[in-house]
C-alpha cells in the first residue's frame, strides 16, 4: 500500500475554486502585501470555470449609460424582481443584487486595467461600450473581447503574489470553534494530500454539472464546465452549512440549435444580441429577433415604468413560447430554426464576433464557417438537438449574508457557490462578487494576529478515503456510478416529481453509496471524489423535492405533480443541512430565515 503524502501549506486567505469569482477574490485579497494569498484550483486557472474558453458579456448598472435615460439602480433592483421573481418578494435577494449591480461598473474598469478590451471606435455608447439588452428594460450588459480573460486574470495574480496551486481538488473544511480554520485538498496529477491552514476562506468552487445525462451523447459536452460538480457545496454541506435552491435542479427537456455544440448562439433575447429569430419550417415566426438600441436618442428620452410593463409583457409572452418549445416537437410542429436572414451585415458581423468569444464559440464559428463555408444570414441553424439539459446550476447555492459570509466564522462564498439570486447572477456574480469577498476575507485575515488551531482530523479520513479507493483490487469505474446516478436522477427526479418516485429515487441512491468505487491512478481518484459530489447533490436534491410541497413557475421550474399549484406558504427560499447526521429543513424570505 502506497503511503499517500500530506503537504501543509499556511496561508493568510485561501480561495477554493479558480474560476472568475476565485481569480477575483485571489486578486482583491493579495492587494495588501502583508498577506498571503493561496488559490487551490482543481483544474488550471488559465483555461477553468465558466468562462475558461471565454464570456463575451456582463451585466451591470451603467452610470454612463443609465443616468442620461432617467434609469437609477432601484429601477434595475425592481426590472430584476419582476422579470426573475415574478414580483414575489420573497424569491429576491435585493441586497445581493445591488451589490454587484452597484459595483459591476467598477470590476469592468479594473478588468480593461488587467489587459481586457471594451472599448471600440465604431461604438455610439458613451466611453465607446459595446452595451446591449438583456436582463433589463435598458441596455445593460457589456460585450467585450472575452476570450483572454481567464490568462489575464491568472497573470494579474502572478503579478500581485499570488500563490497559484493547480491540479488540488479541495474536498474538505476544517473548523475551530465555528470559525474556519483551513482546508483539506487531494492533487488530481500526483495522489498527494494537502493540509491548508487559513485565518480566512473564500469558496468560489463553482456550479453543478454532470448531475443529468449529457443530451449530445459526448462525453463531458455539458452545458456548464464538466468539472464544476458540486464539490463546494458538498462540503459545506459536511461542515453543516444551510445550502438553498436545491430543488431548482432539474435537467429538462430542451430543444437547442447547434446540435453537438449546445450553444445559444443567436437565441433572441438570449447572451447574443442582437440575435436572430426563432422560425418553423413554414418560415412563421415563433420567437422575433431583437435589436440595438438606438444610442442617438440617449439623454432625449427618458426611462418610464411604461418601459418596464411593455418589456415584462414581452418577455413573459416570448417566455411562455421558448417553454412550450419541447412540448411543440414532441406534437409534432417542429422542426424549428434559428434565423439570421433578416440582419444588416453590420449586425451579422457583430453577432460572429460576439459569438467568438463566448465559451465555445470560437470552435463553433470555426466549424460552421471555415470548415463548412456556411453564412449566417444564409444558413439557418436547425433546433436539432432534444434531451434533457441541467438548468438550476446558478440558483443554487450557500446561504450567506450581506458581505457574502458563511454562518462558519471567516467562511466567505462567492460566484454560483452563491444560493438566492433565482436567476444565475453569472458572470458579474462572479466579478463583482468575487472581488467583495476576496476584500471581505483579507480584512479578516488583517485582524486576526494568529493562526487558529486546524484539527487533523478532516486531513486523515479525506486520506483513508483515497488510500481505500487506490488500494481496492476490485471495484466500479467511476463512470460506471456516475451513468447509474445520472439515469437515477433522469427517472426519478426530471422535469415533475412526485413524492414516491422521490421517495424511491433515494433508496436507489442509497445502492450507489454502497457501490465501492476503484481507482488506477491520480487521475481516476479524482474522477472518484467528483462522483462522491455528485452522490451528494443528488440526495440534497430529492431531499429538497420532497419538503417543497408546491409547484412553482419559472425561474425556479419547480413542479410536483401531487401539489401542483404554487402555495404562499412556499414562497420563500428553502434550504438544507446536515446536523448529527440528519438532514434538517429552513425556510428562507428575503435575506432573513422566517
Amino acid at each position: 500500500m502506497k503511503e499517500l503524502k500530506v503537504i501543509p501549506i499556511e496561508t493568510d486567505v485561501l480561495v477554493i475554486g479558480g474560476g472568475l469569482a476565485g481569480c477575483m477574490a485571489a486578486i482583491n485579497a493579495a492587494g495588501n502585501k502583508e498577506l498571503k494569498v493561496t488559490l487551490a484550483e482543481k483544474s488550471d486557472t488559465r483555461a477553468s470555470g465558466k468562462a475558461g474558453t471565454g464570456v463575451d458579456h456582463a451585466w451591470s448598472y451603467i452610470p454612463p449609460v443609465h443616468e442620461p435615460m432617467g434609469y437609477t439602480l432601484d429601477d434595475l433592483v425592481e426590472d430584476w424582481r419582476q422579470s426573475t421573481a415574478s414580483g414575489a418578494s420573497g424569491f429576491l435577494r435585493d441586497d445581493l443584487v445591488r451589490l454587484v449591480a452597484s459595483t459591476m461598473y467598477d470590476r469592468m474598469l479594473d478588468l480593461e486595467k488587467f489587459g481586457i478590451n471594451f472599448r471600440y471606435e465604431d461604438s455610439k455608447v458613451p466611453g465607446k461600450f459595446r452595451v446591449v439588452y438583456q436582463y433589463f428594460s435598458v441596455p445593460g450588459s457589456f460585450n467585450f473581447d472575452g476570450v483572454p480573460l481567464k490568462p489575464k486574470l491568472t497573470a494579474e495574480m502572478k503579478k500581485r503574489g499570488v500563490q497559484i496551486i493547480n491540479r488540488v481538488q479541495v474536498t474538505d473544511l476544517i473548523k475551530t470553534d465555528g470559525q474556519i480554520s483551513g482546508a483539506v485538498g487531494v492533487g488530481t496529477r500526483i495522489a498527494e494530500i494537502y493540509f491548508f491552514k487559513a485565518k480566512a476562506v473564500v469558496l468560489c468552487a463553482g456550479g453543478q454539472s454532470r448531475i443529468h445525462r449529457n443530451p449530445t451523447g459526448v462525453d463531458f459536452n455539458t452545458f456548464g464546465p464538466p468539472t464544476c460538480t458540486g464539490d463546494g457545496a458538498a462540503m459545506a454541506l459536511h461542515a453543516g452549512l444551510p445550502i438553498v435552491n436545491m430543488e431548482s435542479l432539474s435537467g429538462k427537456p430542451n430543444l437547442r440549435a447547434g446540435a453537438n455544440y449546445n450553444p445559444n448562439y443567436g437565441d433572441p433575447r438570449s447572451t447574443v444580441q442582437p440575435a436572430a429569430r426563432i422560425i418553423d419550417w413554414k418560415g412563421n415566426i415563433i420567437v422575433p429577433r431583437t435589436r440595438f438600441y438606438d444610442w442617438e436618442k440617449l439623454g432625449k428620452e427618458k426611462w418610464t415604468p411604461e418601459v418596464r410593463r411593455k418589456w415584462l409583457e414581452e418577455r413573459r409572452s416570448i417566455g411562455n413560447i421558448r417553454g412550450r418549445m419541447a412540448e411543440m416537437h414532441d406534437r409534432g410542429e417542429g422542426p424549428f430554426y434559428l434565423d439570421f436572414a433578416e440582419a444588416t451585415d453590420y449586425e451579422a458581423q457583430y453577432i460572429e464576433w460576439s459569438i467568438k468569444n463566448e465559451g465555445r464559440g470560437t470552435q463553433f464559428m470555426r466549424y460552421f464557417k471555415d470548415e463548412e463555408g456556411f453564412d449566417l444570414k444564409k444558413t439557418r441553424q436547425e433546433y436539432a438537438g432534444y434531451g434533457p439539459m441541467e438548468f438550476g446550476t446558478g440558483q443554487r447555492g450557500l446561504w450567506v449574508n450581506r458581505g457574502l459570509e458563511t454562518e462558519i466564522r471567516n467562511l466567505f462564498a462567492a460566484g454560483d457557490e452563491v444560493g438566492a439570486f433565482l436567476n444565475a447572477a453569472a458572470a458579474p456574480g462572479a466579478l463583482a462578487g468575487g472581488w467583495y469577498a476576496g476584500g471581505m476575507a483579507a480584512t479578516r485575515a488583517l485582524a486576526q494576529k494568529k493562526f487558529p488551531v486546524a484539527g487533523e482530523e478532516e486531513v486523515k479520513g479525506r486520506k483513508a478515503i483515497c488510500s481505500e479507493l487506490l488500494n481496492r483490487e476490485r471495484g466500479f469505474f467511476w463512470k460506471e456510478v456516475e451513468v447509474y446516478l445520472q439515469n437515477l436522477m433522469d427517472f426519478y427526479c426530471g422535469g415533475i416529481r412526485s413524492e414516491a418516485m422521490l421517495k424511491r429515487g433515494l433508496e436507489r441512491l442509497d445502492y450507489a453509496r454502497a457501490a465501492p468505487l476503484k481507482a488506477d491512478n491520480p487521475h481516476e481518484l479524482a474522477r472518484c471524489l467528483e462522483v462522491k459530489s455528485i452522490m451528494d447533490t443528488a440526495e440534497m436534491v430529492l431531499r429538497c423535492s420532497l419538503e417543497r410541497k408546491e409547484s412553482r413557475p419559472e425561474p425556479l421550474g419547480f413542479r410536483r405533480s401531487d401539489y401542483p399549484q404554487p402555495s404562499q406558504e412556499w414562497s420563500c427560499f428553502l434550504g438544507i443541512r446536515l446536523e448529527d447526521g440528519e438532514f434538517k429543513y429552513a425556510k428562507y424570505r428575503g435575506d432573513k430565515p422566517v
